[in-house]
């Protein structure tokens, strides 16, 4: 179902294509609307120690524009 932002339902079709490609490579999705997402790098190699240390992730905004183009750039540092 098509929202008054996205009419048509081709942003969502564009963002949900898209974060499936992501999960493939890896990445955990945060948070998503039709239009937006914030997706997590999970890092494989990471070890038990460092996990315990705290050290973010890898967090990017996944957006899609008008005509359906996709764009992910770097995310703010999730606050505590």
């Amino acid at each position: 179902m098509a929202g008054a932002i996205d009419p048509t339902g081709r942003r969502k079709d564009a963002l949900d294509a898209f974060l499936e490609t992501k999960l493939q490579e890896g990445f955990a999705i945060e948070t998503h609307t039709d239009t937006h997402a914030i997706v997590v790098e999970r890092d494989q190699r990471k070890s038990f120690l460092g996990r315990l240390r705290g050290a973010a992730a890898k967090r990017y905004v996944v957006s899609v524009d008008e005509d359906g183009g996709v764009t992910m750039i770097p995310a703010e540092p999730k606050r505590s």
